[in-house]
């Protein structure tokens, strides 16, 4: 997991008086605030995921996902209950740990988890998808690895894999809200694949209740959902966070400021306002009571400062908020004002150029000057990038995580009236970059189809994916590719026995090309063994040196009657893997010589008179 910093203060580096300068710009001192931290929370990377076998007596396992913080987090849990559509959600009393034991109540339905973040900033909140419908504890037939949706164009959902191999599938696809929640039907969409339409399908996330048939059980289950759709009245947001608020007006005492919502939101969403305060940094924001409303008056209280906007997003039962740009800092009554807040335009990645416009003020400027400002991801708590003094701006390296904008001073006869530009998205890294590795679900059998992610990744869209499977040997050594086996799903054939298997997944996008590789998977148990993990193992703790992990015991197909770990020290890709000496306990405190590759336990396992072994899912390289 990667940290990011924010903005440090350099309140001991400002001038004072009644004037200073920014990036060389000369502006009233109310600008030259110290700064100081507003409580933002971790930023979310990657979404939590939830597997198992969806079948009430089965337990799921849920991972946090990925954060990015300046500071240690914690993590909280809270599994939610639906029905079978992703509708009327409620959280499961005592249900608050990264394991959830299906219950009776939960047949029919489908369930999610939320994960909660917490660092010294504040906290955060990020969902799965659904998981469901929930088979009964009876059934013969389950999902162990809920279908996917592949395609931008056209949209082609897998089928997932199951406790007995089906003999037949059939789909219906559904139109869902934003958070893939409160799912309809599609009238007619019952095939394996289907085309979005932009009128109908935009600003949603579609699904495929996939319905599998084995002998005389069926049982559906909702796929994993798609990307938001492009179209409608305003385009998606290109990223799993909504867009932000805007908000129309002069910042000048005594005019009214209009807020207009988030674009791309489901038209069933409600929206809450809260209108706050901040100094002219955007820091020390303060909620401004009553200030409720879509619009806001602004009074003298608020001369000199920057106004601040969150627009809380609920649809489907979920709560979203989203932060405005900033405005401001606001005019005294009779002084020169912005009356159309500058903009900034371009692509929101390091590398690539961004622009200011120079807005539109009270009168024509003599002379407009910039100094672009580096702010947290919501856009508030900004300060002066040295020597940024152009219309245009480059980002770097230190600005990814980070979102931009300008302030724009402008000349108005013996004036200087000041305004800051709308915020871009937070900056993302040049070029391609897998922030979350691909991952390998399914039973570890002879006849069972495992299923393969692309893992999560950042770059210049559209991205293209392209899967190689690889059989190893027992210490994932000697890999060879298996011939014509370059989808999502491979299924495991008598010559795996023994083996375990890897996943390369190639990335592609205008950049070029970039290699993320998943845990292996095995070792693959012979088609008539009845003892075999059924839910991988996984490792908790940062891989950092002194810092301790624990393994998981996984789950199994029987419930062991006992368990036992060996750790093993692995390239940094996770294969080619070597077991470590006297490291056989369910933790191991990682040394010096593992910096620089990835850990996993083999777990063993006994039921009775059956055994069996499996690797668990490996750490990231181990740090010093």
């Amino acid at each position: 997991m990667c940290s990011r910093s924010r903005p440090p203060s350099r309140a001991a580096a400002l001038p004072s008086g009644d004037v200073g300068t920014i990036a060389g710009v000369i502006v009233p001192a109310i600008v030259l605030t110290a700064l100081s931290l507003v409580t933002t929370g971790p930023t979310q990377v990657s979404v939590p995921a939830v597997s198992g076998v969806a079948r009430v007596g089965s337990s799921l396992l849920g991972t946090q996902g990925s954060w990015s913080s300046s500071s240690s987090m914690t993590f909280t849990y809270q599994w939610s209950r639906c029905d079978a559509n992703g509708g009327s959600c409620a959280p499961i009393a005592g249900a608050t740990t990264g394991v959830y034991a299906l219950a009776a109540a939960d047949s029919g339905k489908t369930v999610y988890l939320t994960v909660t973040a917490t660092d010294s900033t504040g906290k955060a909140t990020a969902d799965s998808a659904l998981v469901g419908p929930i088979a009964a504890s009876n059934a013969t037939l389950a999902s162990t690895v809920r279908p996917g949706i592949t395609g931008t164009t056209t949209l082609t959902a897998s089928n997932g894999t199951w406790t007995t191999t089906p003999t037949s599938y059939a789909y219906q696809w559904l139109r869902c809200d934003t958070h893939g929640r409160t799912c309809s039907v599609i009238a007619g969409a019952t095939s394996a694949s289907y085309t979005p339409v932009a009128a109908a399908d935009g600003g949603h996330r579609l699904v495929a209740s996939v319905s599998a048939k084995a002998g005389s059980a069926t049982q559906a289950v909702l796929s994993a959902p798609s990307a938001l759709v492009a179209g409608g009245s305003t385009p998606p947001p290109p990223t799993t966070t909504l867009p932000r608020p805007t908000v129309a007006g002069s910042p000048r005492q005594g005019q009214r400021l209009t807020a207009t919502p988030p674009p791309g939101t489901a038209a069933t969403a409600t929206f809450a306002y809260q209108w706050y305060r901040c100094d002219a940094t955007g820091a020390h924001c303060l909620s401004i009571h009553g200030a409720t409303a879509k619009t806001y008056l602004q009074v003298a209280k608020d001369a000199g400062k920057t106004i601040g906007l969150t627009v809380k997003v609920t649809d489907g039962g979920t709560t979203t908020p989203t932060y405005a740009s900033l405005v401001g800092p606001v005019a005294a009554a009779a002084a020169p004002a912005s009356t159309v807040q500058p903009a900034v335009t371009g692509q929101a990645m390091q590398s690539q150029t961004l622009s200011v416009t120079a807005g539109t003020w009270t009168a024509t400027p003599a002379k407009v000057s910039y100094a672009w400002q580096r702010c947290n991801a919501n856009g508030r708590i900004c300060l002066a990038i040295d020597g940024a003094t152009s219309a245009t701006y480059v980002p770097t390296a230190a600005d990814v995580g980070h979102s931009l904008t300008a302030l724009v001073l402008a000349t108005i006869g013996s004036s200087t009236a000041t305004a800051f530009s709308t915020a871009s998205d937070p900056i993302k890294a040049a070029g391609l970059a897998n922030t979350a590795p691909p991952a390998v679900g399914g039973l570890l059998r002879v006849g069972q189809k495992l299923t393969g992610t692309t893992g999560t990744w950042t770059g210049i869209a559209p991205i293209a994916y392209h899967y190689q499977w690889y059989r190893c040997d027992a210490n994932g050594a000697h890999c060879a590719s298996v011939h014509g086996s370059t989808k999502s799903t491979y299924t495991l054939v008598a010559k795996d026995v023994g083996h375990t298997m890897g996943l390369t997944v190639t990335a592609t996008d205008s950049s070029g090309s970039k290699a993320a590789y998943a845990s292996l998977a095995g070792p693959i148990a012979a088609k008539a063994s009845t003892f075999t993990s059924s839910l991988r193992p996984t490792i908790t703790g940062t891989a950092v040196v002194g810092k301790a992990l624990t393994a998981s015991a996984g789950l199994w197909t029987t419930t062991p009657t006992s368990t036992s770990f060996q750790w093993e020290r692995c390239n940094q890709n996770g294969r080619i893997c070597a077991p470590i000496a006297g490291a056989t306990a369910a933790s191991y405190t990682p040394v010096a010589a593992d910096v620089g590759h990835a850990l996993l336990a083999v777990v063993a396992a006994k039921a009775g008179t059956l055994s069996a072994s499996t690797f668990s899912v490996a750490t990231a390289p181990v740090a010093s």
